[in-house]
């Protein structure tokens, strides 16, 4: 029997007939133009040429003889998906089957960029304002002690899609006070901060101790009372006397408790300069505050609003400082803490949860943020000085990140109405050089 030799690379059919029969094959790598009629008809090819066959007289009898084909070449596909890119991975397509390329999800939590303050993915309002993010950072002292404890505050950011997730040590980047609760030290915190903040249906209330807020170097803001249970600020004012437990706050409102410092009031140190004044940390006051420019961010809720400094828009974009809306009740003096004062819708510039929604600068549309309140719009002291409650939803793995100075926290009790205090304070309320005029009938605490 003879063999069937096909060497011809651009053969695609051979027919081989003792009555009708075709064998035909196919090779992948064809470029011609092919058209096939129907089996049993005549195949047709543009590129036609076919040289170097041998056939037998035998082959007539090829149902009972054996073809033998030189072994075809194994074609190798290359395939490039277009649909779907996947710059950082390898799709393996098998030869006989189409590709199905995979797609990561990415996480929530997966950082897009690493304590940058530059980052086009986070808020306007978020951009920039955060401190110690680099490493030519000063050191701190605490004025408590006689010794230079020479910390530096550390802060390190990182934005997701949904958070900005805040690592600091919890020293701040001035010179500080520790107080009574001596002496602050560092510690490890990580804070996160809703990137996307949405006013909710109701707001929620904040601790009554413990953190409640951030600010822009790392370190806690506080809830208004203190480990007795009374109202820090009103007390540092010496709006009464405190027999439980004696509370001291320092410079720029702040001091420790254990190992946790944390600022009560104020916080608007943390941008002011004193080398540049030629003074020290230790002369700073708030009324070094520009009143002609709104205040910078400070810090920020955990709900993710902003807070700013005390001078800002009001309802009418014009630029003030920002007076709460709370008042002591009848006979109240803040021994009480926060169930001693009373929201009073209107009399100040800021709502219950001591939020507004205006401008602010750097961005052109207005939108809702909170304020740090040095005074009411009662002529007291600015209760509740940061936040008293959420406007949007707080995330709640914040709480109770530096411990709630032995005090409850988050009790859902809040001030009822009320009026002025019972006796007369030994001081005006900050700010004021006189007693309002409804308090001048008091005898003297």
């Amino acid at each position: 029997m003879k063999m069937l030799s096909i060497s011809h690379t651009k053969i695609h059919y051979l027919c081989i007939s003792s009555t009708a029969i075709f064998i035909v094959l196919f090779p992948l790598a064809c470029n011609s133009q092919q058209s096939i009629e129907t089996v049993g008809e005549v195949v047709t090819q543009e590129d036609s040429s076919v040289s170097n066959i041998e056939i037998s007289s035998e082959a007539e009898k090829v149902n009972q003889d054996i073809v033998e084909l030189e072994p075809m070449p194994t074609a190798i596909v290359s395939i490039q998906p277009t649909d779907v890119p996947v710059p950082s991975s390898t799709v393996t397509v098998s030869p006989t089957g189409m590709p199905t390329p995979t797609v990561e999800v990415e996480s929530t939590d997966r950082v897009i960029e690493s304590s940058g303050n530059d980052n086009t993915d986070v808020p306007e309002y978020m951009k920039n304002v955060w401190l110690c993010t680099g490493s030519d950072i000063a050191t701190s002292d605490d004025l408590t002690t006689p010794n230079l404890e020479h910390y530096k505050c550390s802060v390190n950011v990182e934005y997701t899609e949904e958070f900005a997730i805040v690592r600091s040590n919890g020293i701040p980047n001035h010179d500080y006070e520790s107080g009574l609760g001596c002496c602050a030290a560092e510690t490890s915190y990580e804070w996160k901060i809703p990137l996307d903040p949405v006013i909710a249906s109701s707001f929620t209330y904040a601790p009554d101790r413990g953190a409640i807020a951030i600010s822009v170097n790392g370190v806690p803001f506080f809830g208004p009372e203190e480990g007795p249970g009374g109202d820090a600020v009103a007390l540092h004012f010496d709006y009464f006397v405190e027999d439980r437990q004696p509370i001291i706050l320092g410079l720029c409102g702040a001091h420790s408790a254990g190992t946790t410092f944390h600022y009560h009031f104020d916080g608007n140190c943390v941008h002011w300069h004193p080398t540049s004044e030629r003074l020290r940390w230790k002369d700073w006051d708030v009324s070094f505050l520009k009143e002609d420019q709104a205040s910078p961010v400070i810090g920020f809720a955990f709900d993710g609003y902003p807070i700013y400094g005390p001078y800002g828009n009001d309802s009418n974009n014009q630029l003030k400082e920002m007076r709460s809306s709370y008042s002591l009740k009848q006979g109240k003096n803040g021994y009480g803490g926060i169930d001693d004062w009373e929201y009073v819708e209107g009399l100040g510039d800021l709502d219950e949860c001591n939020g507004i929604t205006s401008k602010v600068p750097g961005i052109e549309k207005e939108i809702y943020h909170y304020h740090a309140s040095n005074i009411s719009g009662s002529g007291e002291i600015g209760f509740p000085y940061f936040i008293l409650c959420y406007k949007g939803i707080p995330e709640m793995s914040n709480m109770n990140q530096g411990g709630t100075q032995d005090g409850r926290a988050g009790d859902q009790q809040r001030p009822q109405p009320g009026s002025k205090p019972d006796c007369l304070p030994p001081n005006p309320p900050p700010g004021k050089d006189s007693y309002p005029r409804d308090w001048l009938d008091l005898e003297p605490c």
